[in-house]
């Protein structure tokens, strides 16, 4: 029989505070013996091992430098030490220079693997240290006197049984400084609007909101504070005389909802850090220039942090929240919904236009070309394709994704109630059992069954609507990595195109300049000059006069404008070559066309 399983974990953050996760990849399988059996050691994540396991006995050093500002990477750095083995043999490692570790890609942690003869196991009372300054006993070495193992000496000490990995260090066991306010805001106040998860079965009102700030080491400790209901859907909460640090990263914070007691922290990603710290790229940071701004003489004035923006991808947007609940707890197992789910794959399409590769994480399902998008597919995974009929939540990336008949999702006109064949929007539809079903589920798209929409546990959760007996759900392709799929707008559904204020004298009158270059491939820029503010529409179509794309829609102020098209259409698909018109229309003010020639 088979079983299937995977790890879950709880993460010690610097501030604290403990963040608990699951692996992001797909179930592990497991096939269950007839007798006793000690698996094989698997890595979280299906990770890549560290090193290469031996017969000898493997140990595993880690250290990390970033709190060491007199650190040299040029000088090696490397392990020193040595000990007693079980027949009383001195074995030593003292050569400075000798052991040298290796940096973990560009990130602050360096690791070196020791082996040792297991015939001397166990090495009791082992001593050892880091060292940085290559061959040279002077200089940069490590001092725990006072508070390693031996507190008599510089050393660290280390028992070795078996095979080991040593919880990692900082350099002299000197981490981050801890927080200290360097001034007072007169007040911080968090504000945030719920519509969105009350849209999106989330919240109700009734419910309790509470926000955790201090995340990171921005405050001493973790702060929690409950959010009371204001106008609508707004709820909001002033705590006074707040220390701060402005030379920090300013305040990282969460959202919580409280449910029959039951926490359940916001769905959020901060698609804009770029730290070490994962725990942190699921909070939300505000990063204070706004009080900093707000300073008159020595005082600070009240600051208010809002996060009522309508958006999928703005920092400061509205908070939404998985719902646990089942559909129907006390319905009979015959009750069922049906979702669709409603995928558009433009963005991927757009993307790579554009010049991307989406790379697969897990495999080598990378795409380079609209071509292999159109051939492949795509599929869905994870939980939320376990259904009334299928029990399988994470499948295998790659081939057996694709395999997985399903998991697939289909762009025909007909097939799970796909609404128009060809249009590259692709559908997929589960009948889940009521009273087992969970209304927030958690899935990832893969084209070609690859892994290649983002990263590692970053998914999508959405909610169920159990007022809807056949509800759809719509999801856009690369939605939970916007800074990738920067060739995309996933708040108005469409390309992204650039239009910039470019500054200089005011204009006198209306005016549209001709493209440059002309003709060109694939990108082409057009100035148009405004006298004063109007509703701005720049258009592109072909020669039948069907429209091609928008470069622009919304009011402009006054001013001097660059518009760049990357000559993608609405559907984020490379226009061919041939003549296009170009149109500025500013309605009763000015309208004008003109033609630019696309060559490839």
């Amino acid at each position: 029989a088979e079983k299937q399983y995977k790890f879950g974990f709880n993460v010690l953050n610097l501030d604290g505070t403990v963040t608990s996760s699951w692996e992001g990849t797909a179930n592990r399988i497991l096939t269950v013996p007839t007798e006793d059996t000690i698996l094989p050691l698997e890595y979280v994540n299906s990770e890549t091992a560290p090193y290469t396991p031996t017969d000898n006995i493997d140990v595993f050093f880690r250290v990390n430098m970033s709190e060491f500002t007199d650190f040299d990477p040029a000088k090696v750095l490397s392990l020193v030490g040595g000990g007693l083995n079980i027949n009383g043999d001195y074995v030593g490692f003292w050569d400075p220079g000798q052991y040298a570790l290796v940096q973990e890609g560009d990130s602050d942690y360096w690791n070196y693997h020791l082996e040792l003869d297991p015939a001397g196991a166990p090495y009791i009372g082992f001593m050892y240290r880091f060292h940085n300054n290559g061959t040279d006993w002077g200089g940069n070495s490590e001092n725990v006197q006072g508070h390693g193992y031996y507190p008599d000496n510089e050393n660290r000490g280390l028992d070795v049984l078996a095979d080991t990995t040593v919880q990692w260090k900082y350099w002299n066991d000197k981490g981050p400084e801890p927080f200290a306010a360097s001034d007072t805001l007169a007040s911080l106040t968090f504000s945030t609007d719920v519509s969105t998860a009350i849209a999106a079965s989330g919240f109700t009102q009734g419910d309790t909101l509470i926000v955790k700030w201090g995340y990171g080491g921005t405050q001493k400790s973790v702060r929690t504070d409950t959010l009371t209901a204001g106008f609508g859907t707004v709820y909001a909460v002033t705590i006074p005389n707040v220390g701060v640090d402005f030379e920090s990263d300013g305040m990282f914070y969460q959202y919580y909802r409280i449910k029959n007691g039951i926490e359940y922290r916001e769905i959020f990603y901060n698609f804009n850090y770029s730290g070490s710290d994962v725990s942190l790229a699921e909070r939300r940071l505000d990063d204070l220039t706004g009080a900093t701004l707000a300073k008159v003489a020595d005082d600070y004035n009240p600051y208010t942090i809002n996060d009522n923006a309508a958006s999928n991808v703005s920092p400061r947007r509205m908070p939404k929240f998985r719902n646990a609940n089942k559909i129907c707890a006390g319905c009979g197992d015959d009750n069922t919904i049906q979702w669709t789910y409603v995928l558009d794959l433009r963005p991927a399409y757009a993307q790579v236009a554009a010049g991307s590769t989406l790379n697969d994480i897990q495999g080598d399902v990378d795409i380079t070309s609209t071509d292999q998008i159109d051939a492949l597919g795509v599929f869905m995974n994870g939980p939320a394709t376990v259904d009334q009929f299928q029990t399988e939540a994470w499948t295998t990336w790659g081939g057996t994704l694709a395999g997985t008949e399903y998991k697939q999702m289909y762009d025909d006109g007909a097939t799970d109630f796909d609404a128009v064949a060809g249009d590259k929007i692709y559908s997929n539809t589960y009948i889940y059992q009521s009273n087992s079903t969970e209304l927030g589920q958690e899935f990832k798209f893969g084209i070609g069954g690859g892994d290649n929409e983002g990263g590692y546990g970053n998914n999508h959760i959405e909610n169920l609507d159990a007022n809807v007996a056949n509800t759809t759900i719509f999801s856009a392709f690369g939605s939970i990595d916007p800074n990738f799929y920067n060739a995309w707008d996933y708040d108005t559904n469409s390309p992204n195109l650039e239009v910039e204020l470019t500054g200089g004298a005011l204009p006198h009158q209306f005016s549209l300049g001709d493209n440059y270059p002309n003709p060109f491939n694939p990108t082409t820029t057009v100035e148009f000059k405004l006298p004063i503010g109007a509703d701005v529409k720049l258009n592109v179509y072909n020669l039948l006069g069907e429209r091609v794309a928008t470069i622009y829609n919304s009011y402009a102020q006054p001013g001097n404008y660059k518009a760049t098209w990357n000559g993608l259409d609405l559907n984020g698909n490379q226009v061919p070559s041939g003549t296009y018109l170009f149109e500025l229309d500013a309605g009763e003010y000015f309208h004008q066309v003109k033609k630019m020639t696309m060559m490839k």
